[in-house]
């Protein structure tokens, strides 16, 4: 018996329900401990929750939906910089570096999107989206993030689940949270992370799977010079504008603070202190308010259980499961 991913099969069953499992004929109670066997998570098919139809209406994906979230993104980072601009204040300030940090989130949000190919239905330009308008921008890849991140679902609370670090040790002293808030708030995270990611991972030619295979998609040094691109392309629009400093202010402060603090926040919602004895214990789903949305949950990823039991459905239609 072998799981395989679906991005592992073919690149365009990505977001389609071989995500969720493998097809398999046999009793549900073997298949079950056939995959704690193999140490993977339990998955639940679709059809044994959900008629048909519903699958059907669940799964359809718009383009002009998916590419209007990420307008939506950047349209709300633009306009708390220009709000800053025409009332140029420490509150302004402050709230501009708050909102664009959580918008930063949504971005880092919809590359998630993207990395299971639900933010248009061609895969190409979904990935190009991803990559350029999502991923790059907040220092991250698309391609290394859905290898990373199909392990996580299929092992989700499991020793081999590569999320695993940011969820087990909670809960935590009082005195270990505040700790946490403050490298967050404070940019030690962030800069730790950035050094990383392009010291240890990005300028190594010999990135690869455990199994020693390239990570499909992957190329570390196109990433590199994404994300440095991306970030060029910022600071001229900011330069161009007579602002240079304005991508120092809106674009890294927050991206290295409360950005950091926000995805902490959001890890802990996610799976922090479940069971995992099954499907429906080992992922949280969160109600947020139009605040918590704006910081912590954007687009609709506090349904964070329905996403993992049915990882084809795009966010806008996850409200609905």
């Amino acid at each position: 018996f072998k799981q395989k991913t679906a991005y592992e099969i073919m690149p365009s069953l990505v977001g389609s329900e071989m995500c969720i499992r493998d097809r398999c004929k046999t009793n549900k109670k073997i298949y079950i401990n056939k995959l704690m066997d193999k140490k993977f998570t339990p998955f639940l098919k679709p059809n044994e929750v959900l008629l048909d139809e519903q699958i059907d209406h669940l799964r359809e994906k718009s383009d002009l939906k998916g590419i209007g979230l990420l307008a939506h993104a950047w349209m709300i980072i633009l306009l708390s910089i220009f709000i800053f601009s025409i009332f140029p204040n420490i509150f302004t300030f402050i709230a501009a570096v708050l909102i664009i940090a959580g918008r930063q989130l949504g971005l880092a949000i919809l590359m998630h999107e993207g990395a299971h190919g639900l933010i248009t239905n061609n895969s190409k330009l979904n990935n190009s989206l991803s990559q350029w308008v999502c991923a790059f921008p907040v220092w991250s890849d698309t391609y290394g993030y859905r290898h990373y991140h199909l392990a996580h679902h299929r092992n989700t609370q499991l020793e081999d689940d590569p999320d695993l670090s940011l969820s087990k040790p909670f809960p935590v002293e009082k005195r270990s949270m505040l700790r946490k808030v403050l490298r967050d708030i404070f940019g030690i995270s962030g800069l730790v992370q950035r050094y990383e990611l392009i010291f240890k991972t990005l300028l190594k030619s010999d990135t690869k799977k455990n199994d020693g295979k390239k990570i499909s998609g992957f190329e570390s040094r196109n990433t590199l010079y994404g994300i440095l691109i991306s970030n060029l392309i910022i600071f001229f629009i900011f330069w161009l504008l007579g602002q240079w400093w304005y991508y120092l202010a809106f674009w890294l402060l927050p991206l290295f603070t409360f950005f950091q603090l926000f995805l902490r926040i959001r890890n802990i919602a996610e799976h922090a202190g479940v069971k995992s004895e099954d499907d429906f214990n080992n992922a949280r789903t969160t109600y947020a308010n139009i605040i918590e949305r704006t910081f912590v949950a954007p687009y609709y990823v506090n349904y964070h259980l329905e996403h993992h039991l049915f990882m084809f459905v795009p966010c806008l239609s996850l409200i609905h499961i």
